[in-house]
């Protein structure tokens, strides 16, 4: 059963909010526009587990999306976190396109597309430090 349904993140609510208001020759549009982006793609990316979450069994499971905990006096979100009788389930969903390269000796996530690297946090990591908080919290 989902407890907290997924809603727009406030932040792209904010961001829409704000390309609308600024003018087409802004010289922060462009940045503004890209952080809209990359926040929608990720949005999506989330959104895109919903349609397989639907198939888990509603009595046995509850399904809070973008929860926000404390662990001590620091807050830290999730994505989506899955209750059970028995387990608990951290999904930490990522919407990227092109290469992805694991890379566990620097602990970080390398994208190759258009030729192109980008690196990003390891998601890997952030999984792990999620279910250290969550266990201390």
């Amino acid at each position: 059963m989902i407890v907290k349904h997924r809603k727009v993140p406030l932040k792209i609510r904010k961001l829409e909010a704000l390309l609308r208001r600024l003018p087409p020759a802004h010289p922060k549009r462009m940045e503004v526009e890209r952080e809209l982006a990359r926040r929608l793609s990720g949005y999506k990316g989330e959104k895109s587990l919903d349609y397989y979450l639907s198939f888990l069994p509603e009595q046995e499971f509850f399904i809070l999306h973008d929860i926000r905990l404390t662990e001590k006096d620091y807050y830290f979100q999730l994505d989506t976190l899955i209750l059970s009788p028995s387990f608990s389930l951290i999904l930490e969903a990522k919407n990227l396109s092109g290469t992805l390269i694991f890379d566990q000796n620097f602990h970080q996530l390398i994208r190759i597309i258009n030729e192109k690297e980008e690196v990003f946090p390891d998601p890997v990591q952030q999984v792990k430090h999620q279910q250290f908080q969550f266990a201390d919290g």
